[in-house]
């Protein structure tokens, strides 16, 4: 079976995974895609494609492009996390390493904006702050924003 029309999300995605492994590397932080069930205890993590968050993982929508039609323009938006979780209450650091992570990979999406060639353009345009003091430590985590511009496969 051929496919005839195709987003360009997984691919965007993929490319954010390699993109942001090569910008942590040497970071002692870990990059996961997606949600993960790993039993590993990660304290700086980036999280491509999930926050853990009530939001969408990510957000999309296509129109037609001149009479062609195909391929199709397309805008999404991923939304990422860089967090970091410290054993103890020293919420500033866990602050300045979440932000330190993020400012790592929104530094490496400036510097590849088509993705390794996957999409027309990509910026990181928004971010939040959650930060947290639990049992575990003290967490903050910057949710962030991925917007890409593309044209469908097809």
């Amino acid at each position: 079976m051929t496919v005839q029309w195709q987003t360009r999300v997984p691919d965007a995605i993929d490319a954010l995974v390699a993109v942001f492994t090569a910008a942590l590397a040497g970071q002692d932080a870990t990059v996961r895609d997606g949600a993960s069930v790993s039993q590993a205890r990660v304290t700086d993590l980036l999280s491509v494609g999930y926050t853990g968050t009530e939001e969408n993982d990510v957000d999309a929508q296509a129109v037609g492009e001149g009479l062609a039609g195909s391929p199709d323009r397309e805008t999404f938006t991923i939304r990422c996390a860089a967090a970091c979780l410290r054993g103890g209450t020293d919420l500033p650091a866990a602050r300045r390493r979440a932000y330190e992570i993020f400012g790592l990979a929104s530094a490496a999406v400036a510097a590849d904006r088509t993705l390794n060639r996957t999409v027309l353009r990509a910026m990181v345009d928004s971010h939040s702050l959650t930060q947290d003091q639990s049992d575990k430590g003290a967490q903050a985590v910057v949710v962030f924003n991925v917007s890409c511009d593309s044209y469908t496969r097809g």
